[in-house]
């Protein structure tokens, strides 16, 4: 009589699952393909957002000038270390190199050291291993296209990261980065 009994409640519980099953929406295939590849985006969405806004190489200028001669790398992700190389005619090579420790993309800053060896890939760095704070935003005068002010240099961590922006964006092109203009930044296309 139990496994009779037993026998049933399988059954019975079988019959439900079978009929939910049946009651369960069917997506067509174009739907299923389409949500698909709206998942497959928004990871990519996700996983971008952990890289730094300013990947990528860039002609570098300073303020409003047009004359060519640094071609700036960056190169982070959220959570990693990364790069800033600067690549001047001026100087026949690297004329400057930083570690990008950190970034804040909404903020608009990054934290940057001078590597501890060699210093900032430029002659006489009496700040090698030392923290430079630097903030930034978009040009909205020119696509694809910042302004950069570094605020902190030759710092430790901690003072680099708590220096607030000091800088006036009014008229970047020609002053707000201290006593001098910001620097542009053009994406090389």
């Amino acid at each position: 009589m139990k496994r009779t009994q037993l026998q049933t409640t399988v059954l019975i519980g079988l019959l439900f699952s079978f009929s939910f099953c049946q009651m369960e929406k069917q997506v067509p295939e174009s739907d299923s393909q389409k949500n698909l590849i709206l998942g497959l985006v928004a990871g990519q969405v996700a996983e971008s957002s952990k890289d730094f806004a300013l990947n990528g190489v860039w002609n570098s200028f300073t303020g409003n000038g047009t004359t060519l001669d640094t071609l700036t790398t960056f190169s982070a992700k959220f959570g990693l270390k990364g790069v800033q190389l600067d690549d001047s005619s001026a100087f026949g090579g690297y004329s400057s190199c930083y570690i990008i420790i950190e970034f804040n993309n909404s903020e608009g800053s990054f934290i940057t050291q001078n590597p501890e060896n060699n210093g900032g890939c430029f002659a006489g760095d009496t700040n090698k291993g030392k923290y430079n704070k630097v903030f930034f935003f978009k040009n909205t005068a020119k696509e694809n296209s910042y302004w950069l002010c570094t605020v902190a240099f030759g710092k430790t961590y901690a003072e680099a990261k708590a220096q607030t922006d000091t800088t006036t964006k009014t008229n970047p092109g020609s002053s707000g980065c201290g006593a001098s203009a910001f620097s542009r930044y053009d994406r090389k296309l």
